[in-house]
């Protein structure tokens, strides 16, 4: 029996979801293992309690059914399969805790799913004429950093984005919160098509999963996982997009979001995103780059401010700490520096000035050297 199948069947089996399925191959050598692995054994296992033991022996053999269909439509429909363990598996989705343990892609090359430079736009569904200027013209300006655009093919900010990325030949990928035996909404099945021919699709779905609602949240995290930086183009204060820009911040990607009119009801999660410290305020496409490090025409020396020598011991061991720590919180920093806050608070500001610490969203912090 093909392991893709396995794998597709380890993934069905009731009670055992993603975190649970990496456990189980982590410790039985393979999803296959896992399907021939003595209860007894599998009750050894840290997590595996009585009740996932039992579900795996008494679900096994209709899971293993539903995998050969599967198996059988994703060869049909040019559908690749990507466990966790496989090459072509987004290395950066591996550093969520919770991320799929399979996924399944259709488009040109699944090698995409590993590429640098992955921009996630997420946004409203119901955006103003402002908002999709705003992402077409971000979409213009971050073609020239070769940039590959990840979204969500739904309503308004997320089909604006793909559009735009077709029309610009850049590589774009929907992720969906369903399965990829059917697009929804079906509107966008012309450019989930184009998609295909230069970026593609993906699901942690099998093909015939509707889009409940429940499997939004989840398709969010995998936007937020995959990307190297997030960009919020317009918002509410609540919803899906606010939801994506707080898994993205918890994986340390950057975020970003265009800022709205103070009274607008559409630009209030943007705002406050930015008011908290969650995202950088970015305006146009040039600030992503240039804060990402994707000028190719600035040179390393202007992008990288060396350390001052003349630090005292003090400001010299908090430095080291960032340093050996990056991208480290505040409550682990006021930790190890043993700091007071107030202290450590004016350090810090003091270092920002002197371009030796820079404040990344989510109150973390990196050393620019």
């Amino acid at each position: 029996m093909d392991s893709r199948q396995y794998q597709i069947a380890l993934c069905q089996l009731p009670q055992v979801g993603a975190v649970t399925a990496r456990t189980l191959v982590s410790y039985c050598g393979s999803a296959r293992a896992v399907f021939t692995t003595p209860v007894k054994t599998l009750l050894k296992i840290p997590g595996i309690g009585a009740v996932v033991a039992a579900s795996i022996r008494k679900n096994a053999d209709h899971a293993l059914r539903v995998a050969e269909k599967e198996l059988a439509f994703t060869e049909k429909n040019n559908i690749i399969t990507v466990f966790y363990t496989d090459p072509h598996f987004p290395s950066r989705l591996l550093q969520s805790y919770d991320s799929p343990a399979l996924i399944f892609f259709r488009g040109s090359d699944p090698e995409l799913l590993k590429r640098d430079r992955i921009v996630s736009i997420v946004g409203t569904r119901q955006p103003t004429d402002h908002g999709r200027a705003n992402c077409e013209a971000m979409i213009e300006g971050l073609a020239q950093a070769g940039v590959m655009i990840v979204s969500g093919l739904a309503y308004g900010i997320d089909i604006t984005a793909h559009r735009k990325s077709c029309q610009m030949n850049i590589p774009n990928i929907g992720v969906l919160g369903h399965g990829l035996g059917s697009i929804y909404p079906v509107q966008h099945k012309p450019v989930a098509q184009k998609m295909t021919e230069n970026g593609g699709l993906v699901s942690e779905f099998i093909h015939d999963v509707k889009p409940d609602r429940e499997n939004f949240p989840m398709r969010n995290r995998i936007i937020a996982g995959i990307c190297d930086a997030l960009v919020v183009v317009e918002t509410a204060a609540s919803g899906g997009s606010m939801i994506t820009a707080s898994m993205a911040n918890r994986l340390s990607c950057e975020v970003f979001a265009i800022p709205g009119r103070p009274q607008d009801p559409k630009s209030a999660g943007c705002n406050y995103l930015i008011r908290t410290h969650q995202a950088y305020l970015v305006e146009t496409a040039g600030d992503i780059i240039n804060l990402m490090g994707w000028d190719e025409s600035t040179s390393d020396k202007s992008r990288q401010l060396k350390l001052i020598p003349d630090l005292d011991p003090c400001d010299g061991e908090l430095v080291g700490i960032v340093k050996n720590n990056s991208g480290i919180g505040i409550d682990q920093l006021t930790l190890l520096s043993g700091l007071p806050p107030g202290e450590l608070a004016a350090k810090i500001l003091s270092l920002e000035f002197r371009g030796i610490i820079k404040t990344l969203p989510g109150k973390r912090y990196v050393t620019l050297n």
